[in-house]
């Protein structure tokens, strides 16, 4: 049993211990056709050269150029991509290629393609309109991609753009981590499911069904484990039955001070808690710690707070959680057209967009500030970072600010 500190951890300490207590992911063998999104849980190396042998650039003539140079040559063949030419040239012959087509220097003797708008084709007869040096428009074997060469490292992301290179270096299975299951639960006896009848006293959870389509942007399985009501018993209940089925435990809402959230008094009872309240704004009631060895996070119940502390503290440990050690979350540093007093010492998060005025960009906040004004998150682009050791905000200061589609990437 842990209790639970009063005192209000930093934002800084809370990632570190986040991270502190990743713990390591379980991997599968999938599909290439699958891995799009995927995390490597391998190096790759490409076991062949790409392209595998010398190929033509361009449409045009081969013949070799670094013998005795002729102003005619004789054609008597062609090499087609996927038929290439594969008999020896005599002093004066010439083939057409195509672009893509296998030049074959060891088996040829091409050296050199004369593009065709170069040349001058009279029956069989090839002459050259320029000059052109030894080795011009061939991509030559392994210029992509060399035998043995590594490709992707572990953790990497496969995005859509890197299939095709997989695909041609022969890739048919990948070793990727396995997607973390994350279980959800909303608590409250004011919630009510949006594909139930609200009475007149509810409100509709919006929280877990935005939560559980982030998760799944960042590549999660997401299980809905429905809503828990105010009661410390039920609240044991489905926790407790549900967390042989996940990786994840996350819940929205029940970790203030209030007497009817439970979710805390649960964990103070039954896991182990590695902070509990933090000095920032919004989501102070934010909650990290374990119980049976799943890993709980505890988020705010104010629609904004559980958002805003997602993006900024759950998206990183999720992405190493899953494997990845791609490199951090982009973030820009723009002038802000606003002053601003904040309470030094607590790190806090503005909603807000990039504006242009006379040339120049700038940060523009959302108007209101509060935890439940929902419209702040869909009508900005993004997070401007205050820093803790900041009070006075100054029109024209230099602050962080990190786009939302950025931080799911």
């Amino acid at each position: 049993m842990t209790e639970l500190i009063e005192k209000l951890a930093s934002f800084d300490y809370a990632k570190q211990i986040m991270l502190k207590n990743v713990k390591k992911n379980k991997t599968e063998i999938i599909d290439l056709k699958e891995a799009e999104d995927r995390i490597l849980a391998q190096n790759i190396f490409s076991k062949i050269d790409i392209p595998y042998f010398n190929n033509s650039a361009v449409d045009g003539f081969g013949f070799n150029n670094s013998k005795k140079k002729f102003e005619e040559y004789k054609v008597v063949g062609e090499s087609k991509p996927g038929s290439p030419f594969l008999k020896k040239l005599n002093d004066g012959e010439a083939v057409r290629v195509y672009t893509g087509a296998y030049v074959i220097k060891e088996i040829t003797g091409i050296d050199t393609v004369c593009m065709e708008e170069n040349s001058e084709l009279i029956g069989k007869t090839l002459r050259k309109i320029k000059s052109i040096k030894t080795g011009a428009n061939i991509r030559v074997k392994g210029e992509d991609v060399k035998r043995n060469t590594k490709i992707f490292r572990i953790g990497r992301k496969i995005r859509s753009v890197d299939l095709a290179q997989l695909c041609s270096i022969g890739v048919k299975k990948l070793k990727v981590y396995k997607k973390l299951k994350i279980g959800v639960f909303s608590t409250g006896d004011e919630l009510c499911s949006i594909s139930n009848k609200r009475n007149k006293y509810q409100i509709y959870d919006s929280n877990k069904l935005a939560l559980m389509s982030l998760f799944k942007k960042i590549g999660c399985e997401v299980v809905d484990l429905g809503i828990i009501k105010d009661s410390l018993s039920e609240t044991k209940r489905k926790i407790t039955n549900k967390l042989n089925q996940i990786d994840l435990l996350v819940t929205s809402g029940g970790v203030s001070k209030s007497r009817t959230d439970n979710i805390g008094k649960f964990f103070k009872e039954n896991g182990k808690i590695y902070f509990w309240r933090l000095s920032i704004k919004p989501g102070r009631p934010f909650a990290f710690g374990e119980v049976e060895k799943v890993p709980f996070i505890g988020l705010p119940g104010n629609p904004v707070a559980a958002i805003i502390t997602f993006f900024m503290l759950v998206v990183e440990y999720i992405k190493k959680q899953s494997g990845s050690t791609e490199k951090e979350i982009i973030s820009r540093y723009l002038p802000c057209d606003f002053n601003l007093k904040k309470k030094k010492g607590r790190t806090e998060w503005l909603r807000g967009s990039i504006i242009k005025k006379n040339g120049s960009y700038f940060l523009k906040r959302f108007p209101s500030t509060g935890s439940g004004i929902i419209s702040s998150i869909s009508k900005s682009e993004g997070i401007i970072e205050l820093e803790k050791k900041k009070e006075y905000i100054k029109k024209g200061s230099i602050l962080k600010f990190f786009r939302y589609e950025d931080i799911l990437n």
